[in-house]
């Protein structure tokens, strides 16, 4: 089950809200190839294909696009065989996003790092908003 984070910034008040984790649907691979761009398709494809034992993890990610000044949700394929990821493309503008959250970070512990798109303060706060399947 996704989790749908709020964040937003304490500085100049903008808010954001993203669907993150993943739902059901993303346990068939025709799905989660869906979920990325046409520019993307194939390296996600190819990842999911470079292992005999399906070893992936799928989710969405909060992520800043700093082309069009939104936090949003991206899909990211990781291998589990090596640390090669796919990472989707800002779905708002189509280009290449920056400060991805890590799983390993979390996201409060990514909205404490990051600078908010629009103001650049160090001021984002992201909280619970419910859940999404």
């Amino acid at each position: 089950m996704g989790e749908i984070i709020n964040v937003r910034c304490k500085s100049c008040k903008k808010e954001w809200q993203c669907f993150a984790g993943n739902g059901l649907l993303h346990g068939k691979k025709e799905n989660i190839l869906a979920a990325f761009s046409d520019k993307k398709r194939q390296q996600a494809e190819d990842l999911l294909l470079a292992s005999k034992i399906p070893a992936y993890d799928f989710q969405y990610r909060p992520a800043v696009c700093g082309h069009c000044q939104n936090i949003v949700a991206v899909p990211v394929l990781q291998s589990m065989d090596s640390e090669e990821a796919c990472v989707g493309l800002c779905p708002l503008c189509g280009k290449e996003i920056k400060d991805l959250c890590t799983e390993a970070e979390g996201v409060k512990g990514w909205s404490k790092k990051t600078e908010c798109p629009v103001c650049k303060s160090k001021a984002l706060q992201a909280g619970d908003g419910g859940y999404w399947d």
